[in-house]
């Protein structure tokens, strides 16, 4: 059981191709983590802040959610051995991990390649739970609920994006074409961060409780709306559909409603049960935390941190994700006390990174952050050149 994350037997193909998205995720974040470090922030250009939200936004948590946990968590969760489609979802990764290495030199082509390649992943998702699902669907999971909803955002989310890096590419970007996709993809990031992120987040606190509480049946409906409802009044608005009113409204009816009541019962839970706080637990509460701290800066004057905070908090729960991934790959190699120490060093490095009076010193903290992660990328991938040789 240990290494089936490189067995060579057909069975585990798709546990293969998720481990190779983790690893893709892994190294995107790397990339995308370095280019926020003090050095580089001498002088910051418009162009590497935009690298910097791309790749942390849309090639880190939508692909390391849908392509990584969706092919180790989201058989087992629907009572199945492995997802329907895997070979599309390979098919993906080639298109992911293609418009990473374009996106320094040409943005625009990477994000349409990345429209692409997490289309395809979301189509196994959601072929899987349509063909291969045994379970019923009031017996699902918050995490498969999670799953089934940012795939279908993304099936709304990918096919306009690709449009309109298609029609940029044929007439040409204007000059300000960073901050006007910036500005325009502010709710589907938001919702394909946000989905999947508390999705790992009641994965993480729910993995001991026997019975379904609170967050299992608000789940379904709060998903929806996130990943579903948000994104269909945003392809609506590109048209002039929605008034520029409700606009400006939508993130918060769609995205921040939804996921405090969510977060609410889910800590009904938790007080319920009185969980015990090991390493994972405290990546998720600390997600936790950084959602609600973003959520409450979204109501204070000029609210310049919420989006990051949100991020943040997205980026915890994926990195508990990780470490929940790499304890039961190498249940023996990674002990539980270096979860717990890094999710404090990173907790504490975004708490800082979110003053601007401690922003230096955050940002180091989340170099040491980066660093360790890089540390057990390298280890993780030496494991597997053991394991190959082994077989």
């Amino acid at each position: 059981m240990t290494y089936q994350a490189f067995d060579s037997t057909p069975a585990l193909s798709n546990r293969r191709i998720g481990a190779s998205f983790i690893l893709l995720a892994l190294f995107a974040g790397l990339l995308g983590g370095s280019l926020a470090l003090p050095f580089l922030q001498i002088h910051p250009t418009a162009g590497q802040a935009f690298c910097h939200g791309i790749l942390m936004a849309f090639f880190v948590i939508c692909p390391a959610a849908l392509g990584g946990f969706g092919q180790w968590l989201l058989p087992a969760e629907l009572g199945t051995d492995r997802t329907t489609l895997p070979a599309l979802t390979l098919t993906g990764f080639c298109f992911l991990s293609s418009g990473i290495v374009l996106l320094p030199i040409q943005p625009i082509i990477a994000l349409a390649l990345w429209a692409v390649g997490v289309f395809a992943v979301a189509l196994d998702v959601i072929t899987t739970f349509l063909e291969g699902r045994v379970l019923q669907f009031r017996k699902l999971s918050p995490l498969a609920w999670s799953m089934l909803a940012t795939a279908s955002g993304v099936t709304i989310v990918a096919p306009v994006l690709a449009a309109i890096m298609t029609r940029m590419m044929i007439n040409g970007a204007p000059a300000n074409a960073a901050h006007e996709l910036v500005s325009m993809l502010h709710l589907p990031e938001t919702s394909l961060m946000l989905t999947p992120a508390l999705g790992l987040v009641c994965y993480l606190l729910s993995s001991s409780r026997n019975k379904p509480g609170l967050a299992d049946r608000l789940a379904p409906y709060a998903f929806g709306v996130m990943a579903v409802v948000g994104p269909l009044f945003w392809m609506d608005g590109l048209f002039g559909g929605v008034p520029a009113a409700v606009q400006g409204s939508l993130v918060v009816l769609t995205q921040l409603v939804p996921s405090v009541l969510l977060v609410t019962a889910l800590c009904v839970d938790v007080w319920k049960q009185r969980q015990e706080l090991d390493g994972t637990t405290l990546w998720a509460l600390g997600s936790v935390i950084l959602f609600s701290a973003g959520w409450i800066a979204e109501f204070m004057p000029g609210h310049g941190t919420d989006h990051s905070a949100a991020a943040f908090g997205g980026i915890m729960a994926l990195c508990g994700g990780f470490y929940a991934w790499m304890m039961r790959v190498l249940p023996d190699h990674i002990p539980s006390p270096l979860s717990r120490m890094h999710a404090g060093l990173t907790f504490v490095g975004a708490l800082c990174s979110l003053t601007p009076a401690l922003m230096v010193v955050g940002e180091g903290l989340m170099g040491l952050s980066l660093l360790t992660f890089g540390i057990l990328g390298l280890f993780l991938i030496k494991e597997t050149g053991r394991a190959r040789a082994k077989a």
